[in-house]
């Protein structure tokens, strides 16, 4: 699925609003990673919609590079101020790696400043080197293992940051 955007815009990265298809559209292609794949599949069956429940009105946007989804990032907030950081993406991200990077981290640092975050967490495959930097990189901090936490069965690392 194309994105609507402007013609002048078809060059360079362009941030929207995230909505929930354009998860379900993340999830239906090629995932960034081997092991994103496989919850991907997972997800493909009855649990899509449950799982694409992201939206969150100013704390969830969608990056398009070319006219294509790149990849989604937000905040879900669970109680109070304590969110989840979430992130998806497919794997042309390979193509555009640092841009979107920078502006996932931008977004972050500034949506958990404007909504008075006090705590934001995620979950990290134990096997996701990657996704394990890039939580370190965003200045996260390892919690701890979480054993069988995956829906496979899978340990994840909780990560968090305080502000």
């Amino acid at each position: 699925m194309m994105v609507n955007i402007m013609n002048e815009d078809k060059d360079r990265l362009v941030i929207i609003p995230y909505i929930s298809d354009h998860g379900k559209i993340i999830m239906q292609s090629q995932m960034n990673h081997k092991l994103m794949q496989l919850d991907a599949n997972f997800l493909a069956n009855d649990n899509m919609n449950e799982c694409m429940n992201l939206e969150e009105n100013g704390l969830a946007f969608t990056g398009a590079f070319n006219r294509q989804i790149i990849a989604s990032a937000g905040i879900k907030r669970i109680w109070g101020n304590v969110g989840e950081g979430w992130v998806l993406a497919t794997y042309d991200i390979w193509n555009h790696p640092i841009i979107i990077a920078r502006a996932i981290k931008k977004n972050f640092e500034e949506l958990a400043k404007a909504h008075n975050f006090k705590r934001i967490q995620t979950a990290v495959r134990a096997d996701f080197g990657i996704g394990i930097r890039f939580a370190k990189w965003m200045g996260l901090s390892n919690e701890g293992l979480m054993k069988s936490y995956g829906f496979d069965g899978s340990d994840h690392y909780r990560f968090s940051r305080i502000f």
